[in-house]
């Protein structure tokens, strides 16, 4: 024989069925899945942060490291960044500028705390000297006067401030060494020779231009 409910115990477990059904899918619907996008982004989030921690740790730590130290890459990637996000020709040679005191600064400490790291320091600075000279070069070749008058206002500074600097550092240095710096020591001062950069009495012509001894630029054809 089958048992059945009597009619008032059927219906009460009819609505507590149906509101333990209703209150499930409530609670199930505002449960924060593990898998969620919110849930996956924190961890995410945190590592960025710390990575960012990181990297400014590792930059500022860089700062004072000479070629040769673990560090000087970030150095280096750093001021590659940098100048990447320096705009307009005035301001980025003013950077290389820059960014060549530093390699001759560095090179000046090596010759005295550790000489024999002065060879990769030489060819960091010879490599710097290239960068600033070619941005001179372009400064020198500008339709603007102001950019002219300014590749020649670099160009004086850097000639005279680093030829005495690297004078003093050579002395410092294995002899095998002293002919390394000696070339680039001419190297820049012919680079920057205000020869290439006339514009003043005595020196070559009167409002920027070429240098003497360049071919000239073809007259353009009316």
């Amino acid at each position: 024989m089958d048992f059945s409910y009597p009619p008032e115990v059927e219906q009460f477990r009819k609505e507590l069925r149906g509101r333990l059904m209703s209150e499930a899918v409530v609670a199930l619907a505002h449960r924060p899945s593990r898998f969620s996008f919110p849930a996956l982004l924190r961890p995410a989030l945190a590592a960025a942060a710390i990575l960012v921690l990181v990297l400014a740790g590792a930059t500022s730590a860089a700062a004072s490291s000479l070629p040769g130290d673990a560090l000087y890459g970030v150095k280096r990637a750093s001021e590659d960044v940098r100048l990447a996000l320096t705009f307009g020709d005035v301001a980025r040679t003013e950077l290389l500028s820059e960014l060549t005191d530093r390699r001759l600064e560095e090179l000046a400490e090596l010759a005295k705390r550790r000489p024999s790291s002065a060879p990769t320091a030489t060819q960091e600075y010879a490599d710097a000297v290239e960068r600033f000279a070619d941005a001179l070069d372009n400064l020198r070749d500008a339709e603007s006067e102001d950019k002219r008058a300014a590749a020649q206002a670099l160009a004086e500074a850097a000639r005279a401030k680093h030829k005495a600097v690297l004078d003093a550092v050579k002395e410092q240095l294995p002899a095998e060494a002293q002919s390394d710096v000696q070339k680039v020591n001419d190297d820049e001062q012919q680079r920057t020779s205000p020869a290439n950069y006339p514009g003043r009495p005595g020196q070559g012509g009167s409002g920027g231009g070429r240098p003497s001894n360049a071919p000239a630029k073809p007259t353009p054809k009316r």
